[in-house]
């Protein structure tokens, strides 16, 4: 079975016809709105996987390009923002309803530790992890955008100074390898004369970059395959066991 990938952009008709056989097929879903990207690649055969337990990997953080390198665009994130996505996505998935997360705690026993400010992915094979923290499928993550806002909640000097996200992620069958599941999400927040929907419904105000990457995440995991979300009522969260 091969990975479902989305094609590359061959010309303004070229695009669209993939777009639309790829949507009918359930298999992608695309938001573009100016300065927000966001893609999701969902394998159509994902459910043969019976994937019910998954583990959240350490994140890390993109090597750098030539214009971070010369000081030409923003810095390569640092570490932090590489474990508070992870930190997030495994928050967010442990409230699904269907599906069992191992705790990061558990997580951090079996996974070598990743020195700071790493950029490379955990060298650890998918079928050991899948074996050692008896999972069905891990979550990778890659952080390449990490940029917090220049100014206050009501007000920014220039458009550039919004807090910035940019990552991807890929649900990994341990079985094989193969991606089953992936998404990616860019966004600079931009002011409510270029964005009225998306402004007002974050509070009509400039986010920080923590709020900015926790409705990113969110909005990616609309698309997440596995389980279903349970809105809490109140009171703490359940303390994390492993069954």
């Amino acid at each position: 079975m091969k990975e479902a990938r989305p094609r590359q952009e061959t010309g303004r008709g070229a695009w669209s016809v993939v777009l639309t056989v790829l949507s009918v097929l359930g298999g992608l879903s695309v938001l573009g709105c100016g300065g927000t990207t966001s893609e999701v690649v969902t394998d159509p055969l994902i459910q043969q996987y019976r994937i019910t337990r998954v583990a959240v990997l350490p994140f890390t953080v993109a090597p750098p390009t030539s214009g971070q390198e010369r000081g030409y665009a923003t810095p390569v994130p640092a570490p932090e923002a590489a474990e508070k996505l992870a930190e997030l996505f495994y928050l967010k998935l442990n409230t699904r309803e269907g599906i069992v997360v191992v705790p990061q705690s558990r997580v951090r026993e079996v996974v070598p530790a990743i020195p700071s400010g790493a950029t490379d992915k955990v060298l650890v094979s998918p079928r050991a992890l899948g074996e050692q923290l008896n999972v069905d499928a891990v979550l990778e993550g890659r952080v390449q955008v990490y940029k917090e806002r220049k100014g206050s909640a009501v007000g920014l000097e220039r458009p550039e100074d919004a807090a910035e996200v940019g990552f991807e992620v890929r649900l990994v069958s341990v079985e094989n390898g193969v991606t089953v599941w992936s998404g990616r999400y860019y966004e600079r927040q931009r002011p409510m004369t270029e964005d009225l929907s998306g402004f007002l419904e974050r509070g009509a105000r400039f986010l920080t970059v923590e709020e900015l990457a926790n409705s990113a995440v969110d909005h990616v995991l609309r698309e997440f395959p596995l389980g279903q979300p349970v809105q809490r009522t109140g009171g703490p969260a359940p303390a994390e066991t492993v069954p």
